[in-house]
């Protein structure tokens, strides 16, 4: 459950676009191409998706693509709405388009190699995160090195993975996703000593990192310090109320209990 509480993440894929312009609901022709018009419908887009409103980034970014179908930005984005909603063919094929439209854009190639993760390509992502890490100006290579670290995590090649997150955090020091995820495979490694200490300086860098939280208590467990992985439970109740993570706690919490 935490795997899937986990995945990440977290994205991205590209979609063609039509040859010909469909109309707008209410008006009599068709749409013109108008990239300022296109610019402000992806930031609106955008913003939907930084909020978890999915559906409403998708219908945002859809009319975008038809003000302005030649935008690497706009079919990149395109990609993580549809990741986001676990359509990976459609997303596919949105972040190759912006791929194909754009060079060097190594955030559509993390992002690619993100849904090829999700689909459990595993050969497919490797390369899309090695080819965003290929361009000396990509921004973000922390991304990429925990990615990779996913790859390997998911296949049980635990070693290759801690590589792979250390060389994220060599990068980002405060990067909380890569500590949890050095964590966990600590966690399955057996040293749980080691993965308490990742996992704490996740929820130090992230407070509200509630699966980090719910990690370090069940880490407390196995080192026997019990009233540490009470608290640690109590905090992802009071961080995520109402979630399955919430409710997976409360139960820990009854159980340490008995």
């Amino acid at each position: 459950m935490l795997k899937k509480l986990l995945a990440a993440f977290l994205l991205i894929f590209l979609w063609s676009g039509c040859a010909t312009t469909p109309s707008v609901p209410g008006e009599d022709g068709p749409i013109k191409r108008n990239p300022e018009m296109a610019k402000g419908k992806n930031r609106l887009g955008v913003s939907y998706l930084q909020r978890g409103l999915t559906t409403q980034a998708l219908k945002e970014l859809l009319l975008a693509e038809k003000y302005d179908p030649e935008s690497a930005e706009i079919q990149n984005h395109l990609g993580l709405a549809y990741m986001t909603k676990k359509h990976y063919p459609e997303a596919v094929t949105h972040l190759k388009r912006a791929l194909a439209l754009k060079k060097n854009f190594s955030n559509a190639n993390n992002n690619l190699g993100t849904v090829y993760l999700n689909m459990r390509k595993y050969p497919e992502a490797l390369s899309e995160f090695n080819k965003a890490l290929s361009d000396l100006l990509y921004a973000t290579p922390h991304f990429a090195h925990n990615n990779i670290g996913l790859v390997y995590f998911e296949q049980g090649l635990y070693e290759s993975a801690l590589t792979a997150f250390k060389k994220s955090i060599e990068i980002e020091p405060r990067y909380s996703i890569a500590h949890n995820n050095i964590g966990r495979t600590y966690m399955a490694l057996g040293n749980f000593t080691e993965a308490a200490k990742a996992f704490e300086k996740a929820v130090r860098y992230a407070p509200n990192f509630a699966i980090a939280h719910f990690n370090l208590a069940e880490s407390y467990l196995e080192n026997g310090q019990t009233a540490k992985a009470k608290k640690s439970f109590e905090q992802v109740i009071k961080i995520a109320p109402g979630t399955i993570l919430s409710e997976s706690a409360q139960q820990r919490l009854k159980e340490i209990a008995k």
